[in-house]
């Protein structure tokens, strides 16, 4: 544990260090803003619903954590710091959780720069009331037009989300030393997952429930929709481990080459 810590520490400085942290929050603020007023417009709907909002913040999630996670081992590998790392007294294991942890750090707080859209939809959809009344901060959990149960549950699955894209991008940085090539691959390989799931409309029914299992935006909209299922938890779990067994595997398989 303690030498997760370290490293947890360590990728967190350099992270921090650099200027794609800072980029990244602002950009991801202004691109789910901006798309979920446009085409959404959460504001003028009638009803308060963040389904738009989770929706566009899920869809940006897929672009910007390939670009968090592209230098995480591939910068590494082509400045030949992995073999001064190789040398320490530390596993694979714990290098790569530490790295992941610290990356998912950031990528919650990107996530967490959206929480500004319930609360300001929960202020504008309390009702006036009395002064004998609850407090309005109180009112906006209990009395307000917005349903928190699905809230709940679309951040929790924006969470399991940036968790599994964070361990892919992992294993597809880990894979080269070339940070485009990682950004590249890991796009690819989450994109059709994620697209998949908006024609699912289209797919003949005996292919449906397959289609449906592969589909990260169906496990997304369950949770969104406030339905927390054992089977999507075990679909992010499953996915989030398969990412970082693959990171893993590959640092080993370097190490004995």
């Amino acid at each position: 544990m303690q030498n997760i810590l370290a490293i947890f520490r360590r990728e967190l400085a350099s992270a921090v260090d650099q200027p794609l942290a800072y980029l990244l929050v602002p950009i991801y603020g202004i691109l789910v803003g901006g798309f979920s007023l446009w085409f959404d417009d959460v504001f003028s709907a009638g009803t308060a619903s963040m389904r738009g909002v989770f929706f566009w913040s899920g869809f940006f999630l897929l672009i910007l954590v390939p670009a968090l996670t592209m230098r995480v081992f591939a910068e590494e590998r082509r400045s030949g710091t992995i073999e001064i790392l190789s040398t320490l007294p530390i596993s694979e294991a714990e290098l790569v959780s530490g790295k992941f942890i610290a990356t998912l750090a950031l990528v919650l707080l990107l996530i967490g720069s959206t929480l500004g859209y319930p609360l300001m939809l929960a202020s504008l959809s309390t009702p006036v009331a009395g002064d004998d009344a609850a407090p309005f901060v109180v009112r906006m959990f209990t009395e307000c037009g917005l349903d928190w149960g699905p809230v709940w549950g679309g951040y929790l699955g924006l969470a399991l989300l940036g968790a599994a894209l964070t361990a892919i991008g992992l294993g597809c940085s880990a894979s080269t030393a070339n940070p485009i090539v990682a950004f590249l691959t890991a796009l690819a390989i989450t994109t059709f997952p994620y697209v998949l799931g908006l024609f699912l409309d289209r797919v003949p029914q005996t292919l449906l429930p397959l289609f449906q299992y592969v589909s990260f935006s169906y496990h997304f909209d369950n949770l969104a929709r406030g339905v927390i299922d054992l089977r999507d938890l075990v679909f992010w779990g499953s996915l989030t481990g398969l990412g970082l067994h693959a990171a893993v595997w590959t640092l080993e398989r370097r190490r004995l080459e």
